[in-house]
């Protein structure tokens, strides 16, 4: 399988345009076509960055002047190593460095990419007008959170930004946020969005599972098996579907199937907030009900669920013979939770 790539690095000289920025700013051209390889991969939710060892205001200047400074987040212009800039990107998107490509015109950068970090893919910057086709850039469905992701990024540096500058508490700041978490049963229009999620993320997504529509369709028709999904707004913008949780009902327990959230809410207390709340809400129709159980896949990189399930009050089950995953048990009835910080609805 092709790893999925969120998000490309982009060399600038003579790479998305033709010539030096520091020695003949004035004469430097856009490649012809460049611009409609980033609109097209904009469009499928693929995020440009750019690593260039460039002054920043430079950068940021021409960019404007040809239109295209809309298209990039992240940016990373100075005289350091791109494999540190990199890494700096990796971070500021949250995101892990197998989902970041990196282009360059300059073999010596991408040998010095691929020796430090060998899991980032490295295009030739001769062949930008091919990008488009390459396997690593394609996406089953181009969802309304796939077209708006580059939105939803800045919205998301945005916030950062503002909390940076935030003198009151955690709790204070995020409830001036203004965030209004709406939570309901998924319907045929959401299954896309919810395929694409479990593609998409890593951290938390309990089972690390890929699943299709079939699957999401079949699992839908089943008796007493149910799909939730979230959606987030705020005062920086509409974040669309954020979360997905699979739940099926057998005997007097209830068994969370799968469940992802993406990564672009961390720290919000949404996650949390997400999965009690859909708790709660079966809880309250099915009060027979006595246990919870999730299974988790047994990776380092999704910790965070891990850590959500424990926040949550669930706990791994002794003598687990299956290496690969593990079995978490929720006692029923709920503790009661509060979430002041945010408001959920339906």
């Amino acid at each position: 399988m092709n790893q999925m790539i969120k998000c490309i690095v982009w060399d600038l000289d003579d790479t998305i345009w033709e010539g030096t920025l520091r020695e003949n700013a004035d004469n430097i051209i856009l490649r012809p076509g460049i611009e409609q390889v980033l609109v097209e991969l904009d469009q499928r939710g693929i995020l440009h960055s750019i690593a260039s060892r460039n002054r920043l205001d430079q950068v940021v200047s021409k960019l404007e002047e040809f239109g295209i400074a809309q298209y990039f987040v992240s940016l990373q212009c100075h005289f350091s190593s791109k494999a540190i800039s990199l890494r700096q990107i990796a971070m500021e998107l949250n995101i892990g460095l197998e989902a970041l490509a990196f282009v360059d015109n300059d073999s010596f950068e991408r040998f010095e990419m691929n020796y430090y970090y060998p899991q980032v893919l490295t295009f030739d910057a001769q062949y930008y007008l091919e990008l488009p086709k390459s396997p690593s850039l394609q996406v089953r469905d181009v969802t309304e959170e796939s077209a708006n992701r580059r939105h939803y990024m800045l919205a998301r540096q945005q916030r950062k930004a503002a909390e940076r500058g935030f003198q009151g508490s955690r709790e204070q700041f995020l409830k001036e946020c203004q965030m209004v978490l709406q939570i309901q049963q998924a319907d045929p229009g959401d299954y896309p969005r919810i395929v694409e999620l479990s593609h998409r993320t890593n951290q938390m997504n309990s089972l690390l599972e890929r699943i299709d529509r079939p699957f999401v369709e079949s699992f839908c028709q089943l008796k007493q098996h149910m799909i939730y999904v979230a959606r987030l707004k705020d005062r920086f913008g509409d974040h669309g579907l954020i979360g997905t949780c699979f739940v099926a009902l057998e005997g007097n327990a209830m068994k969370i199937r799968l469940f992802c959230i993406s990564c672009r809410i961390e720290g919000r207390g949404v996650a949390a907030a997400f999965l009690y709340t859909v708790l709660k809400r079966l809880v309250l129709k099915w009060p027979q009900m006595r246990e919870m159980h999730c299974l988790l896949a047994r990776k380092e990189r999704n910790l965070p669920a891990r850590l959500l399930l424990e926040m949550l009050g669930f706990h791994k089950l002794e003598e687990q013979e299956n290496k690969e995953y593990i079995k978490y048990q929720l006692n029923l009835p709920l503790a009661d939770r509060t979430f002041d910080w945010l408001e959920i609805g339906e």
